[in-house]
Order: C-alpha cells, then structure tokens, then sequence
C-alpha cells in the first residue's frame, strides 16, 4: 500500500476510534452514589426509637386496662339495672293484663252501672287511685329504661375504645418489632468498636456484683430490689419477674418497697417530685428528655437500668439521662 494510503488509513481509524469512545461515554450510566456508612449513633437513635414506642404501647396498655375495669363496672351495673327493669315490666304487664281481665270496655264501665252510690263513688276513687300509681310506675319504668339504654350506650363506646386502642398497640408492636430489627442490623454491620461505641462504657452487672448504696427506708428497699435484678434480660413490656423494660423495673422495685407509681417514664416523672440533678440521692429517678428511658440513681455517679433488647439490667454512667425526680 502507498505511504499516503497507509497514513490516511491510520487518520481514518483514529478518528473512528475516538468516534465511537465519545458515543460509548454518552450511553455510559452514572454510579450509584454509595449509601451512607451506619455509624453508632444512627444504631443508638434505631434502638432509641424502638424504645420510645415501646413506652407509648405500656401507656396504650394502661389505658387499656382502664377502659376494661369501666367496661366490667357498667357490664355489673347493667346486670343489677335489668333485675329491677324486668321486675317494674312485669308488674306493668300484670296490671295491665288484670285490668282487661276484670273490665275489659275499661274500669269505669263496672261503675256506671252500680246502683249503690257510695259503692260507685268508693269504686271511682279505686280506680283514680289505681290509674295514679300506675302512671307513677310507667314513668320510673321510663326513667329505668332510658338509663339503661344509656349505659349500654357507654358500654358500647368503652367497648369501642378497647378495640381501637388493640389495634393500635398492635400497630406499633409490629414498628417496633421493625425498628428493632433495622437496629439490630445495622448494629451487625459495625465494627466491635463502634459497636463499643453504640453501648458506652462497659456496664457493671452480674448477680454477684457488690454495691455499697447510702439509701435508707423505703428508697434502700427499692434500691435493693433493682440491684437483685442485675444481668437479667431487657424485654419490650417487660415487668417481671425475670425480664424487664426501663419503666418495669422502676415500677416493681418500688411496689416492693410499698409505693404505687405509674407504669410509664412520663407519668413515673410527673408522679414524682422533680429535682436538680445536682441534688441526686440514691433512689431518685434520673430519665432522657423526652421521657423514652428511665433509670434510678445509686449514687457516685451510677445508674441502675434495664437499657434495650439485647443487653440485661445493668450498672452505668449518667451519660443521657438529664431529669431528675424523687419519690416521696
């Protein structure tokens, strides 16, 4: 081949080259922008709101329970309500059979044809008075049967509020379920030191551990109570005996020591007497901001709790906690 063919062949195969390199570029499709690394505070926040649902499911339960105690109180009072019910109906219903049976054409019909007038004048005054006290039994009849219709009205409405709060407690035990999960994933995909990370520092716990606590009365009862629960299991709606949730264990270590409180951290505050967190005594509440955990204070800095799914009830730092309250 000729010097100048051979060139141009060469031109004409660069350019066909860089013809089609600049084609493939625009039919290239671009990267996927790579998902964001987890890091242990989004595995803190996924457990954090987990969590924070399980408190409202333990106040939807309470409520729950609520509405079933009013749902049995009406049921009884509409059992005592229908015995007097049935007994005013089944005196109207004899009277009224009785009348028809001794003057079917009506009572005064009897009269008119008495030729004793004083009988007819006693008789007349019978059935004044009879029609009186039956018209006193038809309206304490009525006044009966409106108030038992309404209480099955509120028995309804209860009833009512007991399926809706149902469904939606099991709504969010589902999300729960699935935040947890999201959590428990994503804490899988962290090194052991972020994961480190996500716990804090290393709880103390275990049955055996020893704890000195300057508490006395009623407070040392409670104390003593969630110390022996140490290295037992944390679980969503936990309260005992052998598994519990942050709310649970503040709940039953105080009915040991004699005190009701609420089940739920927002209502456990509010019960309480809220102090500085200067001012913490072993046996004060200690709690997050948003009232979605809760511990008891011990002293020297350390927190008694029951932390999240997957770890037991343990000794920590104050590290979050942030509201302090004292019982009593």
């Amino acid at each position: 081949m000729p010097l100048l063919s051979r060139t141009h062949a060469r031109r004409h195969g660069l350019a066909s080259a860089a013809a089609l390199a600049l084609i493939g570029s625009l039919f290239v499709l671009p990267s996927a922008e790579a998902a964001p690394a987890i890091t242990p505070k989004d595995v803190a926040a996924a457990f954090h709101q987990a969590e924070a649902l399980n408190e409202q499911v333990n106040q939807i339960t309470v409520d729950s329970q609520q509405t079933q105690n009013q749902i049995d109180d009406i049921t009884a009072d509409i059992d005592h309500d229908l015995i007097g019910y049935n007994r005013q109906k089944s005196a109207l219903g004899s009277a009224i059979v009785q009348q028809q049976m001794d003057a079917p054409l009506g009572p005064t019909v009897k009269l008119l044809s008495s030729d004793d007038p004083e009988a007819f004048l006693a008789g007349l005054g019978a059935v004044q008075a009879l029609n009186s006290t039956r018209a006193d039994a038809l309206e304490q009849f009525g006044r009966s049967s409106k108030a038992l219709k309404n209480r099955r009205a509120q028995l309804q409405d209860r009833q009512d509020q007991l399926t809706a709060a149902k469904k939606d407690a099991a709504s969010k035990r589902a999300e729960i379920r699935a935040k947890y999960q999201k959590a428990k994933t994503q804490l899988a995909q962290l090194t052991a030191a972020q994961q480190a990370k996500v716990d804090g520092p290393k709880p103390e716990a275990g049955p055996n551990i020893t704890v000195n606590v300057n508490a006395s009365g009623r407070a040392k009862i409670a104390v003593d109570f969630a110390l022996a629960q140490l290295g037992e299991p944390y679980v969503y709606g936990g309260a005992g005996p052998d598994s519990w949730d942050c709310s649970g264990l503040l709940m039953k270590a105080w009915a040991a020591a004699g005190v009701t409180i609420p089940r739920v951290v927002g209502p456990q505050m509010a019960a309480a007497t809220s102090i500085p967190m200067s001012q913490l005594q072993p046996g004060d509440h200690v709690a997050y901001a948003d009232m979605s955990h809760i511990g008891m204070y011990l002293g020297g800095g350390k927190v008694i709790h029951a932390p999240r799914p997957g770890r037991n009830v343990e000794i920590t730092g104050l590290d979050g906690f942030s509201e302090a309250a004292r019982v009593g």
